[in-house]
């Protein structure tokens, strides 16, 4: 992974075809995770579908949403009253950034053959920059959530864990294009 800097504050990710195909599969995972979350296709109503109002009155069961749609109050009435008015237009935002990011990967137009080309290159703009920003965090979010990393020592345990290393490495890969994306764009 490699990030350039380009003209008019825009930024130009290389990543090597497994990387732009990983990074991918992840993002697509991720809007898979939030579709099935969404309650928008079941609306019959198509303008209060619009409207993004309604969701859940209950936390998530799935770790994973859980940690990308917490609790905003303490209190259980006012948190299930401010979830069933905003999850909805949460989903949607988290989703719509997601789209976006995969569509600057165009993941879809590559094929296993493609794996000997040259690095896929991405322009990151001044404007999908807070999109990809949004995914990288959602997603480093919903796999920590997933492999129980909560507090500080969880890293190194997981890390040497057999199991979950694999894991914990595309949880720090994310990391380390997140912090370049955020110090390169500031930069400009």
């Amino acid at each position: 992974m490699r990030l350039i800097p380009m003209p008019e504050g825009a930024l130009q990710l290389h990543l090597d075809f497994d990387e732009a195909h990983l990074l991918g599969q992840l993002v697509g995972q991720l809007i898979d995770l939030l579709r099935s979350h969404s309650g928008t296709a079941l609306d019959p109503d198509p303008l209060f579908a619009s409207l993004e109002v309604g969701g859940t009155e209950a936390p998530p069961d799935d770790p994973a949403l859980a940690r990308l749609f917490p609790d905003a109050y303490e209190g259980a009435s006012d948190a299930s009253q401010f979830r069933r008015v905003t999850e909805q237009g949460l989903i949607n935002r988290k989703m719509q950034d997601a789209l976006e990011v995969s569509g600057a990967l165009g993941i879809g137009a590559f094929s296993e053959e493609d794996a000997d080309a040259a690095p896929v290159e991405v322009d990151v703009t001044e404007s999908s920059l807070p999109a990809w920003v949004r995914t990288l965090t959602a997603l480093r979010l919903a796999i920590a959530a997933r492999l129980g990393l909560q507090e500080e020592g969880d890293h190194s345990r997981l890390s040497d864990d057999e199991v979950t290393r694999g894991t914990v490495l595309i949880y720090d890969w994310l990391a380390a294009i997140l912090d370049s994306l955020l110090r390169m764009g500031r930069a400009e």
